[in-house]
């Protein structure tokens, strides 16, 4: 390769090299998505609570179910268990939400902890779910019943921690919590043999309000309702599920993504340090067409002149006036009474005697059989003289 094209390609890939490096290294930013999905340890991950959960329901297995409720309860008659769903909302399409009620009324319990709970179930149930914007503000939340209640509450800062429901059955609910304002945001609904334990604060179950200690119980309290028994532990509602990295960063934290990466980099540099050098002959220099228009212009013109058909040459200089009136000023030429010749002034800052004397010249010229090379010297003459008036 030419030492001229050298200069160029190390550069490239000296920056190449650079930016993978950066990227590798580089410290990712605190992702605040709110995952809840057990393999994220971000803020909003739930990645703490699953680890806790063998210790909430101990001597009993904690199960983890990863595909759809009807995928996971078509086949099976389940009696005596938990299932536990906490994510962002919950709306089951309607094949879902007749298993879990089909699933409840035979026995087991449901927990749900989501901002909003809608859809078939939420109708099947007559609740609904009022949501509050996020805030910035100290929160405090509470149990109803007086064996669990705190007796200073609990609190959190930063989130959505006033969602409750707005309507719900009395007749067959038992609330279970408060907000500080008085609203319930967890309640229990008694459904055929079984039990529905709905909650509206999700994110006390996450990784960020896990670390306080207090929270801590909060969550223990919470899910010390549910009977201890064998649990199945929903993973595939969860908002998480989608990976939220980076092309780079999900290329290189896999092993076989990273060695085709580095690869398909190593040839790239190959190719063109090879291959760089043209191959295919030199394209000669087509030089670009002129342009004879005026020039064809000069020739016609000329023509006419030596014939001395001044009277053509004058129609023609006033056809191109005509129309360039017509274009500029949006005024119609077919007959110059004075309001159009107002119009024409006004639109061209000239004064109406200047215009007037330009379409006596023409008026003349139009009904005169032949004219003059003086005639047509002052008929250009004044033409001109208004283009460069009006630029």
């Amino acid at each position: 390769m030419k030492k001229r094209n050298l200069k160029y390609l190390i550069p490239l890939i000296i920056t190449l090299i650079i930016l993978t490096i950066i990227k590798i290294v580089e410290p990712e930013e605190v992702d605040w998505t709110k995952s809840f999905a057990k393999k994220d340890k971000i803020p909003y991950g739930g990645y703490i609570i699953y680890d806790l959960a063998p210790n909430l329901f101990p001597d009993n297995e904690v199960v983890l179910k990863e595909l759809p409720i009807y995928n996971i309860l078509k086949d099976n008659y389940y009696y005596g268990t938990n299932y536990i769903f906490i994510n962002t909302y919950f709306s089951p399409d309607r094949l879902d939400a007749e298993y879990l009620l089909d699933y409840v009324s035979k026995g087991n319990n449901v927990f749900i902890s989501a901002f909003g709970i809608y859809g078939n179930l939420a109708d099947s149930l007559r609740i609904k779910t009022f949501e509050e914007f996020f805030s910035q503000d100290s929160l405090s939340i509470n149990f109803s019943l007086p064996e669990v209640k705190s007796e200073k509450g609990y609190s959190y800062f930063k989130g959505n921690f006033e969602n409750y429901f707005s309507e719900y059955d009395t007749t067959l609910v038992q609330v279970l919590g408060k907000n500080k304002s008085g609203n319930v945001n967890y309640l229990r609904i008694k459904y055929g043999k079984g039990n529905f334990f709905l909650n509206t604060v999700p994110l006390t179950f996450t990784n960020y309000h896990l670390l306080n200690s207090d929270n801590n119980e909060y969550v223990y309290k919470a899910l010390s309702h549910l009977p201890v028994q064998k649990t199945f532990w929903d993973d595939y509602y969860k908002d998480g599920n989608k990976y939220t990295a980076s092309t780079l960063q999900y290329i290189m934290s896999q092993q076989s993504l990273k060695w085709a990466y580095f690869i398909i980099l190593v040839s790239v540099v190959l190719f063109i340090f090879f291959y760089g050098r043209r191959k295919q002959r030199i394209i000669p220099v087509i030089p670009p067409l002129t342009n004879t228009t005026v020039e064809f212009v000069e020739t016609v013109g000329n023509l006419y002149y030596q014939q001395k058909d001044y009277k053509n040459i004058a129609e023609k200089k006033i056809s191109f006036f005509l129309d360039h009136i017509r274009n500029k000023y949006f005024v119609k030429t077919s007959s110059f009474d004075e309001e159009t010749i107002q119009k024409i002034a006004d639109k061209s800052s000239l004064s109406t005697g200047k215009i007037k004397s330009i379409l006596k010249e023409i008026e003349i010229i139009n009904h005169s059989q032949k004219i003059t090379e003086q005639d047509l010297v002052n008929i250009n003459y004044q033409i001109e003289k208004f283009y460069e008036r009006t630029k």
